[in-house]
């Protein structure tokens, strides 16, 4: 049995856990743990033991947590002595077989997965039904595989030495062709070999000008600037500033005063509102009402709205302005002239070479390069800075018109450096033509060259020590066919020798889901599938029928199982796999089951049904471990159970420093309700009373008398609704319904009692009033112990004697 988990260190929520106290398993041993605790963890510790598996627990390494892994598990035998399983670098130091577990992992991995039931899910479960079994026969497969495993990597090393020493381009491909060749064919070798050279170095001038190069292309230089732009916003001043915000809002008031004969009425409008402005910030605020029109001297309101939305507007285009001049002052140093320059150079450069490369092959009436294309580098920079200057300024003097100079001298220097690049590029087509039409006139040395390789190789294979290099591996290859023939009669022989067992692993599996869960489906077609094709693992297959009717695996169908079944109904499924395989296992007595909430999904039918299948497994069987964040379905596994035979743990987690440990935990103090508990907290109060304790107990006594009164009084109390039920509500509906108390005790003494604990227990909501609490003749804030004990005293009177 396992004994004891003695040690975990950086493995998931177990950062640095050593065993304390008495945390050792039992026969029967049940580990409660919220979600997220390190319940799975767990789980995959024992797994990744049971399988030999240590890849299980590295990738559960803790995060943020640099110490090495550690894991190491007690197991005790019948006679006390302990076996410690260690996790090591090379993986476990003991193994410890005849391990069950049913967990999510094993739904997923042999089950199904959101009910995907694939191809992998057939080999996995496979192995779980016929590894557990020890068939012989499945382990001369593993033997076979690990055989031909073996004898394919010394035929790929013997191929590997050949093709090294042979050379002359001998591929993988060609040995089978190369193993084969008969030892008369190399017959006058070296006479065949001196002619294949001859005719290689007849074309082998031509292998030369196979590898030259054509000339490039030069790259069109885009400085990715809007010149046109650049020059509009250079020319923008103050005035067109003005004229524009004058176009866009006055259009309707200028088409008026040219109809009444005023020639130029935007500058008629703009020379106002210029004189008005200067006019108002030369007056006194006190002055400005007196602001009168030059021309008819009537006053003018400062704030009018056609004034209002000219001043708005001017700023508006004002500060467009202002940001494309911005933009162009970003985006023009972005334009990388050293890099074009460079670019532009190291093409003609490298062209140059290449063209004196080709020109001891060409005649001389081929096309000549230019290598002029930039004539005056310097001037070019200097023509980009002058620009970067021009845009520089006009940003810090917006109002003012620019030059354009420099706009239109650097926009015409790219444009000749583009029509230069054009005619080069057309020089560079017509002698790339050239080239073209010169090399199609060239005979290829290849064929000449792969012959020569083929009497090489052909004089390489019968020389001594790689002739009995190939007959070893000759030997090999046969050695591999007859593994692969004895294979495919090891697979058909599993196929027979299985067959009785999955029948009755299909009659126990539907006994599971038809008798003991009571499912309206079952399993058919349960049977050993043999590898086919290049496949090396057998398979499980099944179908599956509800009210007899098939249920496919294929999700675009209809009746797919995703749509039929619930996750309860696949989880039953998952756990009658798992028990008939336990069933029918010849060494049951010696297993071990762990559990990991096996109730996730299932209604309260099944799980009270797998409550009884597991305890009368743990009759049967070695240990059984049960998992679980549900106390209560612990609580009922453990009754009936010899006290001697179990031992329930929790997994507690300290939030500091986010790690959990195992530590004993009482299960009948998890499942108590919270009124049974709530009055022991009473009694303990009376005993060693702190006045501190006020208010919890204060709320403990309202507490009590709710659930209570609820319970005593279920049916009268059902008529008010769940969200107003408060303890007060509760009291006066006990007077509505005249409700008799125990012993004809007095109802009005009671209802009294009830409503001073009540008033004094009460904390109200924001903005309700307080109780008057002179009048209740206690006041919860001027309290003293003793008050306080006598209320307790007469709550728990009034549940003992009196409601």
């Amino acid at each position: 049995m396992i004994h004891k988990i003695e040690r975990l260190v950086s493995i998931g929520k177990f950062r640095n856990y050593q065993s304390t106290g008495d945390v050792t398993f039992k026969k029967f041993t049940l580990v409660y743990a919220d979600n997220g605790s390190g319940k799975t963890t767990l789980t995959s510790v024992f797994r990744s033991l049971a399988e030999s598996k240590p890849d299980i627990v590295i990738k559960r390494k803790s995060t943020n947590h640099m110490e090495t892994q550690v894991a190491q598990i007690i197991q005790r035998d019948d006679s006390g002595n302990n076996t410690s399983h260690t996790l090591r670098r090379s993986g476990w130091s003991n193994p410890l077989p005849d391990v069950e577990i049913f967990d999510i992992h094993f739904v997923n991995e042999n089950i199904y997965s959101g009910f995907d039931f694939n191809d992998e899910h057939k080999k996995q479960l496979h192995e779980f039904v016929i590894g557990a079994q020890g068939v012989n026969i499945q382990q001369q497969i593993e033997r076979n595989k690990t055989e031909k495993t073996a004898l394919r990597q010394r035929i790929a090393s013997l191929e590997t030495q050949i093709i090294q020493l042979v050379g002359n381009e001998l591929t993988p491909e060609m040995l089978n062709a190369f193993l084969s060749l008969r030892e008369n064919e190399a017959e006058d070798i070296d006479v065949k070999i001196a002619a294949a050279i001859v005719a290689l170095n007849n074309a082998r001038a031509s292998s030369v000008i196979q590898t030259l190069q054509t000339l490039s292309p030069i790259n069109p230089v885009d400085p990715g600037l809007d010149f046109e732009a650049i020059i509009s916003d250079l020319q923008c001043s103050m005035d067109t500033i003005q004229d524009e915000a004058l176009k866009s809002i006055f259009n309707e008031h200028c088409s008026d005063l040219i109809t009444n004969t005023i020639e130029d009425p935007e500058t008629w409008i703009k020379k106002g509102f210029n004189y008005l402005k200067s006019k108002t910030e030369k007056i006194e605020e006190r002055e400005r009402m007196d602001l009168a029109c030059p021309m008819c001297r009537q006053a003018v309101v400062n704030n009018s709205d056609i004034l209002r939305a000219y001043t708005a507007h001017f700023n508006e285009e004002f500060n467009s302005l202002i940001l494309r001049l911005q933009d162009h002052s970003r985006s023009i140093p972005k334009f990388n002239l050293e890099a074009t320059i460079q670019s532009i150079n190291n093409t003609i450069e490298t062209n140059i070479q290449r063209f004196n490369l080709w020109s001891s092959h060409l005649s001389s009436d081929v096309p000549q390069i230019n290598s002029s294309i930039i004539f005056n580098e310097s001037n070019l920079r200097n023509e980009l800075e002058a620009l970067i200057s021009i845009v520089d300024n006009k940003c810090q003097n917006p109002s003012v018109a620019a030059s354009i100079e420099e706009v239109v001298t650097i926009k015409t220097s790219l444009q000749n450096i583009n029509d230069n690049i054009s005619n080069y590029n057309q020089v560079k087509s017509d002698f790339n033509n050239s080239v073209s039409n010169f090399r199609m006139g060239i005979q290829s040395e290849q064929l000449a060259q792969n012959e020569l390789n083929r009497l090489k190789r052909l004089e390489k294979r019968f020389e001594p020590s790689i002739a009995a290099i190939c007959l070893t591996l000759k030997t090999e290859k046969q050695n591999l066919r007859a593994l692969e023939r004895n294979y495919t009669q090891l697979v058909l022989q599993q196929n027979e020798e299985t067959t009785v067992f999955f029948s009755t692993y299909k009659d126990r599996i539907n006994h599971y889901l038809s008798e003991v869960f009571r499912t309206s489906f079952k399993i058919e077609s349960v049977e050993n599938v043999a590898p086919q094709g290049r496949a090396t693992q057998s398979k499980i297959s099944y179908k599956l029928t509800m009210n007899g009717y098939d249920i496919s695996f294929d999700t675009s169908q209809p009746n797919s199982a995703k749509e039929c079944f619930s996750e309860g109904d696949k989880s039953t499924i998952a756990l009658a796999f798992f028990l008939s395989k336990v069933d029918i296992d010849p060494r049951l007595s010696q297993k071990i089951l762990i559990f990991d909430d096996p109730l996730s999904s299932l209604d309260r039918n099944r799980r009270l049904t797998t409550v009884k299948l597991i305890k009368d497994l743990y009759l049967q069987i070695k240990q059984v471990i049960v998992l679980s964040h549900n106390e209560y379905f612990l609580s009922d596994l453990s009754k009936g159970i010899d006290r001697g035979d179990k031992r329930t743990l929790r997994i507690s987690e300290n939030f500091l420093t986010e790690s959990s440990r195992l530590e004993p935990v009482d299960l009948d103090a998890l499942v108590e309700i919270d009124y049974f508990r709530h009055i022991k907290e009473l009694e303990k109060f009376l005993e060693n009373s702190d006045i501190n304790q006020k208010d919890r107990v204060l709320g403990l006594m309202r507490n009590i008398l709710e659930a209570h009164i609820c319970f005593k009084f279920y049916r009268q109390t059902t008529v008010i609704p769940e969200t107003s039920r408060t303890f007060g509500r509760l009291i006066d509906e006990l007077v509505t319904q005249n409700v008799v108390f125990r012993n004809d005790t007095t109802p009005s003494s009671i209802i009294t009692k009830l409503r001073l604990i009540n008033g004094v227990s009460c904390k109200p909501h924001h903005g309700e009033p307080e109780p008057d609490y002179r009048a209740l003749g206690y006041d919860p804030d001027t309290m003293s112990i003793r008050e306080l004990a006598d209320l307790v005293r007469d709550t728990l009177d009034l549940i003992d004697n009196k409601l």
